[in-house]
Order: C-alpha cells, then structure tokens, then sequence
C-alpha cells in the first residue's frame, strides 16, 4: 500500500513539473510590440482582421448568385458550398442577397459551378478571418461537385 501512494505521488509531482513547461511554451511565440506615447507599448493582437472591401464582397455575392442559378444538384455539393459561402457571409456580417447579376453570365450549370470556384479563390487568398475556412470547405465541395458526371 505505501509503494502505491508513492508512485501515485510520483506521478503527480512529475505532472506538476511538466504542466508548466507545456503552458509557457504554448505562449512562447509573441508579436512585435508598438511604441505608444510616453513609455506605454501596445502588443498587437496575433490575428489580424482582413479587411472587406465592397469587390471582394461582390465577388462573395456574385459566387453565391452563380451557384444558385446553377440547373444541376451535383450529388449535394453545391448546396453545402453554399452553406458554407452563407456562413462565411454570416461571419463578416454580409448580405449575400442583394445586387443582381445578367448579362455575359455563364451558360452551362458546370461552367457557373467553375466561375464561382474561381472568385472563391481569389477571395480565399486575400483573407485570414474565421470566414477563411468556409471559404476553402465551399472550393473543396465545388472541386468534388466538379467531378460528379
């Protein structure tokens, strides 16, 4: 019995030791720090807001707009990029309803589902936010959608 709670006290002591290591590691990475006025410095934050200019939202809207005036289902996949466009709209608090688009559209559903993964990628390129990996998700579902026949 005693060699029992000498081990379990073991155990305990050297999960103490280590428990520390592992948190002051995890924030061992900093960011620069800003010269404020006086002797004062402002840490930035790590994740930085992209910003959401008017194009890359009209670009957003426009690929929501060409998915779904897509004519074909493609086994389900360009609704769940569209679910995940909606959230990504939903995070950066857009309307994805709004302005409509005619004219030089794209003919075939297939060549609409390929123009709105196009400005998907651009608009992924140019963000860092939360709503980056919707936006990726929704490509990842048009590349699958894209390969249904």
């Amino acid at each position: 019995m005693k060699l029992r709670s000498i081990a379990n006290f073991s155990s305990v002591a050297a999960l103490a030791a280590i428990l520390p290591l592992g948190i002051s590691s995890a924030h061992a990475v900093s960011t620069a720090t800003v010269p404020v006025a006086g002797d004062a410095v402002v840490q930035p934050s790590q994740f930085q807001t992209i910003e959401w200019g008017e194009e890359k939202r009209e670009k957003l809207r426009h690929a929501y707009w060409l998915l779904e005036h897509a004519d074909r289902d493609y086994d389900g996949h360009r609704v769940k990029a569209m679910e995940h466009i909606k959230r990504a709209g939903e995070i950066i608090g857009m309307d994805l309803h709004g302005k409509l688009y005619s004219g030089g559209e794209p003919p075939t559903s297939d060549m609409r589902v390929h123009r709105a993964r196009a400005l998907l990628q651009e608009i992924a390129e140019e963000s860092g936010g939360k709503e980056h990996e919707h936006l990726h998700n929704a490509i990842h579902e048009l590349d699958h959608a894209l390969e249904v026949h």
